[in-house]
């Protein structure tokens, strides 16, 4: 195939300018807006993907799932610990749910069946810690232990309930 010169030089001078074009005229993709600060206790965590155990339905370790959060998070973040002094029977009985409870296909394998064979006697040392008035650090440290042990049950769900 053969140009003319006069198409050769038209080419080229589209080229030149395509070239010389400032970034600036070039389309962009949008801006993202900045990720603000992630406020787990704003977040509707009935509609989150869980991945298999959702999937397969294990509603105990979703119910625990939630106290876990509305404890952790506040003392974690605010070191407000009247979450967890309020809330640990509760914890508990949750806990004994949990490891009473049929876990998903997907969860079945040895370090999930202990952890969650576990969990009631994990939380219940936080609960002890409670009953006693331990200090603010030291309930805290427990119950940074308890939501350490519970991150083994919280992986077999899948990237969808990690906070």
């Amino acid at each position: 195939m053969t140009y003319s010169p006069t198409r050769v030089a038209a080419l080229l001078a589209t080229s030149a300018a395509l070239i010389a074009a400032p970034l600036s005229a070039q389309a962009k993709p949008p801006a993202k807006p900045p990720m603000a600060e992630m406020d787990h206790s704003k977040m509707d965590h009935s509609k989150m993907d869980h991945g298999a155990a959702k999937a397969e339905g294990w509603k105990e370790l979703d119910a625990y799932h939630m106290l876990m959060m509305a404890t952790w998070h506040p003392a974690k973040d605010k070191n407000d610990l009247a979450p967890i002094r309020a809330k640990a029977t509760e914890m508990v009985a949750s806990a004994k749910l949990v490891a009473a409870s049929k876990s998903p296909t997907a969860c079945q394998k040895p370090e999930l069946l202990k952890a969650q064979a576990g969990l009631p006697v994990e939380t219940e040392k936080v609960a002890a810690m409670v009953a006693a008035k331990a200090a603010d650090a030291e309930l805290k440290a427990g119950l940074k232990e308890l939501h350490d042990r519970f991150d083994v049950l919280e992986g077999c769900a899948g990237a969808g309930m990690k906070h």
